[in-house]
């Protein structure tokens, strides 16, 4: 810069000499350029002027950018980016791992950060939307999904299917049936589709649709077998009761034609499910075919024994007593010291009026297994035999057994 001073004032006294001698101030020259339409004239003077201004603002920004170091500005400005990017992104880690540990709030404020970026990926903002819809928020989960489609259309299927399983865990069915119904016209047979379809249907209870969309998940491979056997027995139950509520009361023999109908159709591996078994035999007798519910159960239980399908064999009334009876004890000369067999033979028999039986099962089924229903039942019975001091025994053993089953303090004895 002082070089630059001492260059401007020798400049300056030289031009003030060549004026001075050379007698620019009585007669300054004249210059004329021509080329072709175009003249440009002006005096000696002031060209000699104008080239040591020009001559001078050159050094002057000359110097000044190597005051300056632009390639040294230029590192510094690329050091800055990736200082912040390194500090996005290390935010991001820490917000990843927030989202692991549950801490919603903390994950998405550092998520955040990361979406300012020119470098926030798809992840970024599936996880950002993640941590939002957690902590409540409705408009900004939907926004972060709505900026990384913009932002990412080629990942646009996973981002509806991420909207669609939100709205589905917030209860807005309508909104979700929507999304998938879009989803679908695009392509139906995607996995994620038909999982998330799979969780609509159920929460729903649209069994028809689900059912049919269990048969292409077995098909494919996309489920496992005791899913797939929960799932549709889910569905056969929901059909079954569909049977007996469609019909009115003057047509009960034509529902249970429909309902037998449907049963015999069912594959083999759910008509031996105990719980399916039990929702159409109840069904029958719901429809007045008491015979024919006792004769389904009989049938299972021939083929298999099952202590639950027993149990259902005592508790409700066929309207076959006697059968039932004799039917259950000769179920004793095979099944030995089965405290739910001789449960089951006490409430038949009470059906048959014989309560010194009754009382004698019932002792029989607390010596082999004691449970809560056998000294509710036998206390009640106690009471009607007129043996009070009896009946509060069993009261008393049977509020033991409910107490101790619920309750974790010493006050049972």
């Amino acid at each position: 810069m002082i070089r630059l001073f001492f260059l401007c004032l020798i400049i300056t006294v030289l031009g003030l000499w060549l004026t001075l001698f050379l007698g620019f101030y009585e007669d300054p020259g004249y210059i004329l350029i021509a080329f072709g339409s175009y003249t440009f004239e002006t005096s000696l003077f002031a060209l000699l002027i104008s080239l040591v201004v020009v001559y001078l603002v050159f050094r002057i920004l000359k110097l000044t950018v190597n005051w300056i170091d632009l390639p040294r500005f230029f590192r510094l400005k690329e050091l800055y980016k990736r200082k912040l990017k390194d500090r996005a992104k290390s935010a991001a880690t820490e917000g990843y791992i927030q989202l692991y540990l549950g801490n919603w709030t903390a994950g998405q404020k550092l998520l955040k950060k990361i979406l300012r970026t020119k470098d926030a990926s798809i992840i970024d903002y599936l996880a950002a939307s993640y941590a939002t819809f957690k902590i409540d928020e409705l408009e900004k989960w939907s926004r972060y999904l709505d900026e990384a489609k913009q932002k990412f259309p080629t990942h646009a299927f996973t981002i509806e299917i991420m909207r669609a399983q939100f709205l589905l865990d917030a209860g807005q069915f309508d909104e979700a049936k929507q999304t998938l119904d879009s989803l679908r016209r695009s392509t139906s047979q995607d996995p994620r589709l038909m999982f998330t379809l799979k969780d609509y249907y159920l929460q729903k209870g649209e069994w028809k649709s689900l059912k049919a969309l269990l048969i292409q998940l077995e098909k494919k491979g996309l489920i496992k077998p005791e899913e797939l056997h929960k799932l549709t027995v889910k569905c056969v139950k929901s059909e079954i009761e569909a049977h007996s509520e469609k019909v009115d009361s003057g047509e009960h023999k034509e529902a249970v034609e429909s309902l037998t109908a449907f049963w015999r159709q069912a594959p083999n591996r759910l008509r031996t499910d105990e719980g399916l078994i039990i929702v159409y035999a109840s069904n029958l007798i719901r429809l007045g075919a008491n015979r024919d519910a006792l004769k389904v159960i009989e049938k299972a239980l021939a083929n298999k024994w099952n202590d639950q399908l027993v149990c259902f064999y005592g508790e409700k009334d066929f309207k076959e007593n006697s059968h039932q009876l004799a039917t259950a004890e000769r179920w004793l000369k095979t099944v030995k010291d089965s405290s739910v067999l001789f449960l089951t033979l006490a409430r038949i028999s009470l059906r048959n009026e014989l309560m010194e039986k009754a009382k004698n099962y019932y002792e029989l089924s607390i010596t082999s297994s004691p449970s809560a229903e056998a000294y509710l039942e036998l206390s009640l019975l106690s009471a009607r035999l007129g043996e009070d001091r009896a009946c509060l025994e069993k009261l008393k053993l049977y509020f033991k057994i409910v107490a101790a089953g619920k309750l974790d303090l010493p006050l049972v004895s």
